[in-house]
């Protein structure tokens, strides 16, 4: 790799790594220019983690677009055609269907118009984040270049609506994939929705989250994340921690880049981000952090439409009035042997919001989400970065145009927060918004939102502690004197005490005096919490007789072993195989996972088909969880399959859904070969918030999405060990471990 050293900048020419933009050709060409000082300076750790440096927010943007672009600008490329609803011009028709469904959410037009209205500062930071992503791209030779030259400033705008919006928010309003397969192969009023999608619809993969893989193998919504904060009391030096702690699917465009911005004009933060996005949105500055974990309460809602007529052009009935459903056209280009290759598509759209889906009984649902039209979420985090005292941090909070998120807080100052972050919709109280709406009904509208000191949250408590699992608000520590019947009954989803929950109270309430290095490693926790009532139950359906039937003669030891194993899932455990394919089995036949206490005798079924398809994978059910729990990273564009080819590891983390802290989600379930690690853990940052921050960090892969970097692995053998890399954070320290220097014009 061609460094440069700290006190010495390397030209080279455009061909080779970006170590300097100093005025190259398309060709590749070094052209001599006249050099003035750096708008950022870019320095990278022996983990190839990018820190920014700049004198001003909009260049240490610039910096920032140029630092992403150099770990990963296919990824880059990948997710922003897929904003704009263009995915099907580099990914031909199999990403057909995505691009129709981000054309009728019309999320350029809302990106553009949120890019023209959007306050000076705002508007500056994503003109500067343009610049350095075109410098970027200027500087590439044109052959190696796929499609995108130039990307516009409203483009991350774009991307939050694509990665929140129609991957997530669509589902969580209760669209799901037959009713949009509906729509696109039977069109309305005897219009076509894109021409030829029928031939194309069952070619898509990866599906489109709505389709319904919210839901992991064992049943349970949410996958996870986790985040925790501990206040002073609890601490051995009196500083308040927090753990950010995020799972996400490990490729596609939830994959998350590691940044550290220092502007001396204020904008300093370091934490994560989405390759694309203009800003990192979970992390800290020098005073405070947060970290979230999804949450689902209402904030998205479908209308099913009341047709006046069959044929076009259709009206809708909304009270006593006959309303024009509106209908669009435009043209879907689609990348094939033969070149590019239009298709016409048709969408429509209701005042409640565009029409996505139809449902079994042929009406047409509209859908209406939560913040999607004004936009604002780069705003919001811009203010939150910026705040420099928890009053500060809560008035950014206070604008609600970050639509959703439990949110978890530490400061300096001692403060630990948690809040049921979300733009929740006001309704009438006798509408129902988790069932489909009458469409029809005007007593169904939004009547505004609900703000900020109205949403469930909890400081400082008593306890010393906070956790969130994607759980209920109402378990955020103990004590609490609040429940659900005190809210609004749309406000607070379908969360609960899950395992992961239950996991971390036990860890949470053990702490005392706990340091920085112990706290390090209790965030890797794989105790499987939901054991606790499995085993027993198993054991008491194996002594009762359940299992007399069975001839296999694993069986019975197997549940003598399990009673005695401490429930910790690690690579080495025979035990964690057994439980999770076990729990696996179980929940494919439709158990309800968190029953184990009623349902003694399907546990013990399940063991015993989970000792069965062992003994005939391998010839012995004594199969480690290291040898069929692996990591290994996809290489691009290749399955998301298990090489046995390539170099993978072995990881002790499990299933959150059974009460892993270490929450690691693998595929094929439901098999005893060797599967591939595909979600979980993503990215784990502690942070000890004293005179200056200290905190500690880890990508479940690297930072580079090439395979030639040797940051697209390493990153791994740390998260494999359950260990950290250090978080730089003041200038002087970021300089004195810089082992690669970029200097961007």
């Amino acid at each position: 790799m061609l460094r440069a050293t700290i006190d010495r900048v390397v030209m080279v020419a455009c061909t080779g790594l970006s170590l300097l933009l100093a005025g190259c050709d398309r060709g590749g060409r070094e052209e001599e220019a006249d050099l003035g000082p750096p708008r950022a300076v870019i320095h990278r750790d022996a983990w190839g983690v990018p820190h920014v440096l700049a004198d001003t927010d909009v260049d240490v943007m610039y910096g920032m677009a140029w630092a992403l672009a150099d770990d990963d600008w296919p990824l880059i490329e990948e997710n922003y055609l897929s904003a704009l609803g263009r995915s099907a011009e580099l990914n031909g028709e199999a990403a057909l269907p995505r691009d129709w469904m981000a054309r009728a959410l019309d999320i350029v037009r809302l990106s553009e118009a949120e890019y023209a209205a959007a306050p000076p500062r705002l508007r500056g930071m994503l003109d500067g984040f343009a610049e350095g992503m075109n410098g970027w791209l200027a500087s590439r030779p044109d052959s190696t270049l796929r499609l995108l030259r130039r990307i516009e400033p409203w483009y991350p705008l774009a991307l939050i609506r694509y990665k929140y919006y129609q991957n997530e928010f669509l589902g969580y309003a209760g669209l799901r994939g037959d009713d949009s397969d509906r729509l696109l192969a039977e069109g309305l009023g005897g219009e076509a929705a894109v021409t030829s999608i029928g031939a194309v619809r069952t070619a898509l993969a990866p599906a489109p989250r709505w389709v319904g893989d919210q839901f992991g193998p064992l049943g349970f919504r949410p996958q996870g994340s986790n985040q925790w904060a501990v206040a002073p009391s609890r601490t051995a030096d009196g500083h308040a921690l927090l753990l950010i702690n995020p799972h996400q699917r490990f490729v596609g465009v939830q994959r998350y880049a590691e940044i550290h911005l220092d502007s001396r004009e204020g904008l300093r933060f370091s934490g994560l981000t989405v390759f694309g996005f203009l800003l990192p949105y979970m992390g800290h500055n020098d005073r405070l952090g947060w970290a979230y974990t999804d949450n689902y309460a209402d904030h998205s809602d479908l209308w099913g439409l009341v047709l006046e007529g069959t044929e076009a052009p259709l009206d809708y009935r909304w009270d006593d009035q006959r309303r024009p459903l509106e209908s669009r056209t435009d043209t879907i280009l689609v990348r094939t042997p033969a070149g590019l290759q239009p298709h016409a598509a048709r969408y429509w759209r209701s005042h409640h919001g565009p029409v996505v889906g139809l449902d079994a009984e042929g009406r047409p649902l509209a859908v209406r989400l939560a913040r999607m039209e004004e936009g604002g979420w780069f705003e919001q985090w811009d203010a939150m970065i910026r705040a420099r005292t928890l009053d500060e941090w809560r008035s950014a909070m206070a604008m609600l145009r970050v639509a959703y998120m439990n949110t978890m807080y530490a400061d300096a100052d001692g403060n630990i927060g948690y809040i049921y972050g979300s733009a929740v919709p006001r309704r009438l109280p006798e509408v129902t918004p988790a069932a489909l709406l009458d469409g029809s009904d005007p007593d169904t509208e939004w009547l505004g939102f609900h703000p900020l000191d109205s949403l469930p949250q909890v400081w400082n408590p008593e306890s010393g502690w906070l956790s969130n699992t994607n759980s209920t608000p109402f378990t955020a520590t103990v004590g609490l004197d609040q429940g659900r019947l005190d809210f609004p009954h749309y406000m607070v989803g379908e969360e609960a005490h899950n395992p992961r929950s239950v996991s971390s109270h036990r860890i949470l309430e053990s702490l005392d005096s706990i340091g920085f290095d112990d706290f390090a490693s209790v965030v890797w926790d794989s105790r499987l919490s939901a054991a606790d009532d499995a085993i027993p139950a198993m054991a008491q359906a194996w002594d009762g007789g359940a299992a007399r039937s069975s001839t296999n003669a694993a069986l019975g030891p197997a549940v003598d072993r399990l009673e005695r194993w401490d429930r910790r899932a690690d690579t080495l455990s025979v035990e964690t195989t057994w439980f999770v394919l076990a729990a696996e089995l179980r929940a494919a036949v439709g158990a309800a996972p968190l029953d184990g206490a009623a349902a003694g005798a399907s546990w013990l079924a399940a063991l015993d088909r989970a000792l069965t398809m062992l003994e005939h994978e391998w010839g012995t059910p004594e199969i480690a969880w290291g040898v069929i729990n692996r990591h290994q990273r996809p290489l691009p564009g290749a399955a998301v399959a298990l090489d046995p080819e390539r170099e993978s590891l072995a990881i002790g983390g499990a299933p959150g859904g059974l009460g892993s802290v270490f929450s690691y989600g693998a595929g094929p379930a439901r098999q005893a070969a060797p599967r591939l690690g595909t979600g979980g853990n993503s990215f784990v940052k502690i942070v000890q918030f004293g005179p200056t921050p200290r905190a500690a960090s880890v990508l479940n892969y690297g930072q580079s999405g090439d395979p030639a970097s040797p940051h697209f692995f390493d990153q791994a053998l740390l998260y494999a060990a359950r260990s950290f890399k250090p978080a730089w954070w003041d200038r002087a320290e970021v300089e004195a471990n810089s082992v690669e220097r970029v200097e961007v014009r």
